[in-house]
């Protein structure tokens, strides 16, 4: 029996779809947009739905919905049909709360960037302007935008290229590398939460070549109590399963599956591999 709540999302309200995309994409990265209206009016907003979609040419997107109350365009999307252009600034923790305050619905020819404290970071390429505070901008071109719906909530998938990046010296390496935890980003999740990028992030080696899968380990070793989904994957990332050394160890069955997981947790997989196969000669 499935363990899912099954919920069909035609018979629920827009709302109640949104609450639960919301939560389950997530965390999720804040596109700060900035745009510029025909008569130099500029415009400051937060969008979470928000992406990289390519690097060749390196394109961005994001999606700011209708209203879902009236069903009519954000400002965000009127200047960019406009102008077609707009920056991208990341979000930091530094400037969490202004990024949220900036998101007020306020009247179209007032200035975010003035309601919320933040500094305008002038262009290059471009009018409109970047957030000064935040470590990195994007200037970006419209390349197009696609209507999904066209309905109150509907969103309106916006793809631009960016022409320009804007990274501040502290953030930067010699060689080019940007040091992630200096950021200090922040994701948006559901309701009112948020993630702190810094504070959750680990690092996983990718292997440089094929693993022998999940497939290659015995059932007893997946089958147990012990290892889970993330500790077996390591065993199944190995290029190839190492020899059988044949070490004797006289503990019992379950100390092993202890001390597998151990191994497994701190990356030494090649002892861990030495740790199954002395569980299963005990069979």
């Amino acid at each position: 029996m499935s363990n899912f709540n099954f919920i069909e999302t035609k018979k629920q309200t827009m709302v109640e779809n949104y609450r639960l995309m919301v939560a389950s994409i997530s965390p999720r990265p804040i596109a700060f947009v900035g745009t510029r209206n025909n008569f130099g009016q500029d415009n400051l907003a937060p969008f979470s739905f928000f992406n990289g979609f390519g690097a060749n040419p390196p394109i961005v997107g994001f999606s700011p919905a209708l209203s879902g109350r009236t069903g009519k365009p954000k400002d965000t999307l009127v200047n960019i049909i406009e102008t077609k252009e707009f920056t991208i600034s990341v979000v930091s923790h530094s400037i969490a709360n202004q990024m949220s305050l900036s998101s007020c619905e306020f009247l179209s020819d007032v200035d975010e960037f003035e309601k919320s404290g933040l500094t305008k970071e002038k262009s290059k390429l471009i009018k409109p302007c970047g957030v000064s505070e935040s470590p990195v901008i994007f200037e970006c071109k419209l390349i197009d935008i696609i209507e999904l719906g066209g309905k109150p909530g509907s969103g309106n998938l916006i793809l631009g290229e960016i022409l320009a990046f804007h990274i501040k010296d502290t953030i930067i390496d010699e060689d080019g590398s940007i040091d992630e935890k200096s950021m200090n980003l922040i994701g948006r999740m559901g309701y009112g939460n948020y993630a702190d990028a810094a504070k959750s992030m680990f690092t996983i080696t990718k292997p440089k070549h094929i693993g022998v899968g999940f497939d290659a380990i015995p059932n007893k070793i997946k089958e147990s109590r012990y290892l889970y989904g993330n500790q077996l994957a390591k065993l199944a990332s190995v290029k190839e399963v190492p020899i059988d050394a044949n070490l004797k160890n006289d503990s019992d069955e379950k100390s092993l599956f202890i001390e597998c997981a151990k191994r497994l947790d701190s990356d030494d997989i090649d002892n861990a591999w030495q740790i199954v196969f002395q569980i299963i000669r005990n069979e």
